[in-house]
């Protein structure tokens, strides 16, 4: 299962670079938003790189499931 930010197998493919510095210099230079870990490495978000990508997600709508009919109903006709 893939996670929700890219690892740095992948960031490196991106960039084309391995190193943190160069990485984060090529993300400045073309506006992409990430956040760096505590040791410095720039996390960029696999959906946000989708969507910079041009990359299209197919999304299935979903309708919401029908009611489920009750096993009883009130009797209101005594009720005055």
């Amino acid at each position: 299962m893939e996670t929700e930010i890219l690892s740095e197998k992948e960031l490196a493919e991106l960039t084309g670079y391995k190193a943190r510095g160069y990485q984060r210099r090529w993300l400045e230079e073309r506006q992409w938003h990430f956040v760096e870990s505590r040791g410095g490495r720039p996390l960029v978000g696999r959906q946000y790189a989708c969507m910079k990508l041009g990359v299209t997600l197919e999304v299935m709508p979903v309708a919401p499931p029908p009611m489920p009919t009750p096993s009883w109903t009130p009797d209101f006709s005594r009720v005055k």
